[in-house]
């Protein structure tokens, strides 16, 4: 069987002598390919075709390439992207980055490496074949699933102020969420995901509320969830106790729309967290389109960040600035005291991580004794 495995793909270019050749050349390999030089007809097929992958030149007359695949997330949240420019720069390199690119491609290019390029791209997107086996995985997923809960600490009033509901199954042959998140994302099923963890939490809670808020994660795509704004959904109901925790990726992938979403999630009651603050190139552009009531640091500027000075700038800065906007700052995936102390130091006050509890089913309370005495943070 050819590479391609029979994918379909979509080239864009206003170079109708490019676009051809790019389109003998995949044929050639066994891909199924269609090809444009408008991109707003690039983005009606789009619109009424499941693609594996599209790849499209940076600059057209009509739409960029960015605007363009910025459109095709809103339709397809997930499709697999390539982007082709004559003209690299830092600045497009960044916002491909930030639209989730898989691939910059800078013309000319070899042959060899633009079919290889595509292949391993297009070959990311699953299958309908593939999705006949996932599929019964999720549903033993969904079965087996159950909530964990972590506190986020608030270190100066020696209390947890809210605990974030952390997704789990039973089900042996899934390993953990970050499988379960795959399943539902390539089997089309993110929203049912969504929905079942949403109406978990809400069972939780209908049988015990705890005194702190609960800090709930949302993917991008549960924003396209009409049930999330539904006064009549499961975690509705539990609304003005809820954080609802938002990726960088939220702004990339929904951008105009992502205000007038806030605003009905604030209109329903719930509050909002910036999820991963530091963790990509977005991290500013959040903040201003969805002034949250809290950011929470990405843990890779946490870890070891004792003997990081340029973590502790970095996570100094952050801190300011969520002063002057009137946000919270929630520092995670702290592991060790001299981690909790470099943070104290710097001025954290909500805090969560392993040192202070792992996820349980139960709403676990902390002994903060065990932090009295503890080595001095490191200030840079």
């Amino acid at each position: 069987m050819a590479a391609s495995d029979h994918r379909r793909v979509l080239v864009v270019d206003d170079d109708a002598n490019f676009l051809k050749v790019c389109l003998t050349v995949l044929r050639r390999v066994g891909f199924e390919v269609e090809g444009v030089e408008d991109a707003n007809e690039a983005l009606k097929r789009i619109e009424g075709t499941r693609y594996d992958c599209v790849v499209s030149d940076l600059q057209m007359p009509d739409m960029t390439g960015l605007r363009l695949l910025e459109s095709a997330r809103r339709v397809d949240p997930d499709v697999p992207m390539v982007l082709m420019t004559g003209a690299p720069s830092i600045e497009s390199a960044i916002d491909a980055i930030d639209l989730g690119v898989r691939k910059y491609l800078q013309k000319p290019f070899d042959v060899d490496v633009f079919v290889n390029t595509v292949t391993s791209v297009a070959s990311r997107r699953t299958t309908s074949g593939e999705r006949a086996v996932q599929s019964p995985r999720l549903d033993r997923a969904l079965e087996g699933l159950w909530m964990a809960f972590q506190p986020i600490v608030e270190f100066s009033q020696k209390r947890p102020l809210a605990y974030e509901a952390l997704m789990r199954t039973n089900a042996p042959d899934v390993k953990g969420p970050g499988e379960m998140l795959q399943l539902a994302e390539s089997t089309g099923r993110i929203h049912e995901l969504g929905r079942r963890v949403r109406q978990q939490i809400a069972g939780v809670l209908d049988n015990f509320m705890p005194e702190a808020d609960i800090f709930v994660n949302l993917h991008p795509a549960d924003l396209e969830d009409s049930e999330l704004y539904d006064l009549k959904s499961p975690l509705t109901r539990h609304a003005r106790k809820v954080v609802l925790e938002i990726t960088e990726r939220a702004s990339v992938n929904h951008d105009a729309q992502l205000t007038e979403r806030i605003m009905a999630l604030r209109g329903v009651g719930y509050r909002i967290a910036v999820d991963d603050l530091g963790a990509g190139y977005s991290g500013l552009t959040t903040l201003a389109l969805v002034q949250p009531e809290f950011v929470k640091i990405d843990g890779a500027l946490v870890r070891n960040i004792d003997s990081s000075s340029v973590n502790q700038l970095i996570v100094t800065a952050v801190c300011d600035l969520s002063r002057e906007l009137n946000v919270r700052v929630v520092a995670e995936c702290i592991e060790t005291h001299k981690e909790l102390a470099t943070l104290r130091a710097l001025g954290v006050d909500l805090m969560q991580g392993y040192l202070f509890a792992k996820p349980t089913p139960q709403f676990v309370q902390i002994d903060f004794t065990k932090f009295e005495s503890q080595p001095t943070g490191q200030q840079p």
